[in-house]
């Protein structure tokens, strides 16, 4: 089956709806239309856009004084819509700042949990991210400006509502404001997000007296030796252990740069999450 799409942001906090009238209404009394929202998260910072499928970055506009930075996010397979179809997702991502878009690229990917850029203020008076989703690929090259003016989303099989997009995992998701739209909640079955990347500290180990790391996000995979671990893991560990021992130590701390499902990629290998606490 096919991933469930859940809301993107660990807090939802919509300042306009795609009824909007500060701005966004012509998207959605024009043709072609979309369905934008303005999210703002917990507070006037910069909250974090996750990854909550495979995505991949298809395209990037902005940077300096080209235009209003736009990125432009698609799913790598498929995933399953609140509206219940099943799809590939693309989101058009407005505001980011510069030092977001300088640090991404064409093709980059991100797996669930993963962060992809902020909110910005590029084009804007105050931080937040302008968000439009289709279903299907991306087409003319992202977007087309419609009958009133607006420069809309485009996807192969048309833009959709963001309540007919996510769903909410209420494990993931603290819902501030909505503007109004109902969105439901993730099917039970569906596992939460349980882990994104960040620090960690080691709580637990295995009957070996040390949490194994390995080559790839599955027990299957072979162990990373002692010799093999970067330098700090190494300085870590005896420092801990008092000796060269295969694995991670009980109160080690590192960094998990990625995850996929309960396994986080560290500098020196993966390793099984459900040992660690985030720090």
């Amino acid at each position: 089956m096919a991933t469930y799409l859940t809301y993107p942001f660990k807090t939802m906090t919509i300042t306009q709806s795609y009824t909007g009238t500060v701005s966004h209404l012509p998207h959605t009394t024009g043709y072609p239309k979309d369905y934008p929202i303005d999210e703002a998260g917990k507070d006037t910072g910069r909250d974090p856009f996750y990854a909550t499928c495979n995505l991949k970055v298809v395209k990037i506009y902005g940077v300096g004084n080209r235009g209003t930075n736009t990125i432009w996010l698609q799913s790598t397979e498929k995933v399953t819509f609140a509206n219940g179809k099943t799809d590939y997702v693309t989101m058009m991502l407005i505001h980011p700042n510069d030092d977001d878009l300088r640090r991404l690229y064409i093709g980059q990917k991100f797996n669930p949990g993963d962060k992809v850029c902020y909110e910005g203020t590029d084009g804007a008076t105050g931080n937040h991210i302008h968000l439009a989703v289709g279903m299907g690929t991306m087409t003319d090259g992202g977007w087309n400006q419609n009958s009133k003016g607006k420069w809309v989303l485009s996807t192969s099989h048309g833009t959709i509502k963001p309540e007919e997009a996510f769903f909410i995992d209420p494990k993931f998701t603290k819902i501030v404001q909505t503007k109004g739209i109902k969105f439901k909640n993730v099917p039970a079955n569906k596992p939460a997000i349980k882990y994104t990347a960040g620090d960690y500290k080691v709580v637990k180990v295995g009957g070996a007296g040390v949490l194994r790391v390995r080559k790839g996000p599955a027990k299957t995979y072979n162990k990373v030796k002692f010799s093999e671990m970067t330098k700090s893991a190494q300085e870590k560990i005896i420092k801990l252990a008092g000796k060269k021992v295969n694995g991670y130590i009980k109160g080690l701390t590192f960094t998990a740069l990625r995850v996929k499902k309960n396994w986080g990629k560290t500098p020196s290998g993966w390793v099984n999450l459900d040992y660690c606490k985030k720090i």
